[in-house]
């Protein structure tokens, strides 16, 4: 199913990132056609009680997590301890070159990326996450402050687009593209970055998504996006 890029964010993401970079967007693109940027649904970001997230309410280098661009793909919601440059070169694994847009926010500290693994996909399940961010250092990774996933040891930058800093992962996390509302500090979440996995996670875990969430599975997240801890969100964190 194809969405035409119509936001003047998205054109403008388009033309900064690469010749490569496509308006016209697919959400369950093969790997080696994905493209860049994707529209979803522009959906505001909520606590348990649908009221809405704010910026000034949220951690410092704390796990949060929501579902999005599906009802059924979580991700990372990261208010780092620093800003971050408005432009990292990366590239997804079919090649293709993007420049990462940085943080969001009065600091651009504010980050979103998908929860599942490059590599095998694992992500956080309702029983156990073996993906997250590690604030200290740990055997995976000695500096800290980086997202690992204990399932195959591959380590991520958040503070650089999710960038792959060691294992097995082929590219970086895809980024999910938030929107920043000054007047009222509300968040929004408007589309995705970089090499997006969904196909290949429903096709991984159909018959598991199917058992959990029937047809649902697939359905696109609208209107609201619930953010949660991740402790609140998995019984059990897997630590490396």
């Amino acid at each position: 199913m194809s969405a035409k890029i119509a936001r003047r964010e998205f054109i403008q993401l388009c033309g900064a990132a690469s010749a490569a970079c496509t308006v016209a967007a697919f959400a369950e693109a093969p790997v080696s056609e994905m493209p860049v940027a994707t529209k979803y649904e522009h959906v505001k970001l909520v606590d348990a009680e649908h009221k809405s997230i704010r910026l000034a309410s949220l951690k410092t280098n704390h796990n949060y997590i929501f579902n999005y661009p599906f009802t059924s793909t979580p991700c990372f919601l990261l208010n780092l301890d620093q800003s971050m440059p408005d432009k990292i070169g990366l590239k997804t694994e079919a090649g293709v070159h993007y420049d990462w847009p940085g943080g969001v926010g009065p600091q651009k500290t504010l980050v979103a990326y998908s929860a599942i693994c490059a590599h095998q996909l694992a992500y956080p399940t309702r029983q156990i996450s073996f993906i997250g961010f590690r604030a200290g250092a740990s055997a995976a990774n000695s500096r800290g402050k980086v997202i690992t996933c204990c399932a195959d040891k591959s380590v991520y930058d958040p503070f650089a687009g999710a960038k792959v800093l060691s294992g097995p992962a082929p590219q970086p996390l895809a980024t999910i593209l938030l929107e920043h509302d000054a007047n009222t500090d509300e968040l929004y979440a408007v589309g995705t970055f970089g090499g997006e996995r969904f196909s290949a996670f429903f096709q991984k875990y159909e018959f598991k998504l199917q058992m959990e969430m029937g047809d649902s599975a697939k359905s696109k997240t609208t209107k609201m996006a619930v953010v949660k801890d991740l402790a609140n969100y998995s019984r059990q964190t897997a630590s490396c």
